[in-house]
């Protein structure tokens, strides 16, 4: 019987090629970006406000994702959950800072429910709330961000 090796979680991979990055927040939240460490960790940066830029030299092979300031929901980057840089790119004054776009994700309706009722009621409250066991526990599940690196893992592990 073979041994089953535990697989690597996403992380950041060492690597001396900088790429260059502006993350644009084209949002009405607050971003946090993250970075994913060597190890797999979460490692935020610099909020940026509705509207405002963020511009940081990087590596291709250290993966970022954000998330709404106030509430940890899920924000996209270039359309996607997770954002892998490119290459570098150089004219004759030096690097180009790519832009790079922070959205919200369309939420399904219940999502947009659950998140207008977190910002409302207090956590410790949601069990007297007249809803359904099962909507008291998906308000219980609030987002978590190691929960979702790991999900993303499994998601770019298997792809």
């Amino acid at each position: 019987m073979a041994l089953l090796t535990p697989r690597r979680p996403l992380r950041s991979l060492n690597s001396d090629e900088p790429t260059f990055v502006q993350f644009v927040n084209r949002s009405p939240r607050i971003a946090t970006p993250w970075w994913i460490d060597f190890d797999g960790f979460p490692r935020n940066y610099d909020d940026i406000p509705p509207g405002g830029t963020l511009r940081m030299c990087t590596y291709r092979t250290h993966p970022w994702v954000f998330r709404d300031a106030n509430s940890g929901d899920k924000l996209l980057i270039n359309q996607d959950e997770i954002y892998f840089p490119s290459s570098a790119q150089y004219d004759e004054d030096g690097p180009i800072y790519v832009p790079i776009y922070v959205i919200v994700p369309v939420y399904s309706l219940k999502d947009c429910c659950l998140q207008c009722v977190r910002k409302q009621v207090k956590s410790e409250d949601y069990t007297k709330l007249e809803v359904p066991k099962s909507l008291q526990a998906d308000l219980q599940n609030s987002p978590d961000l190691l929960r979702e690196i790991e999900n993303l893992s499994m998601k770019y592990r298997n792809s």
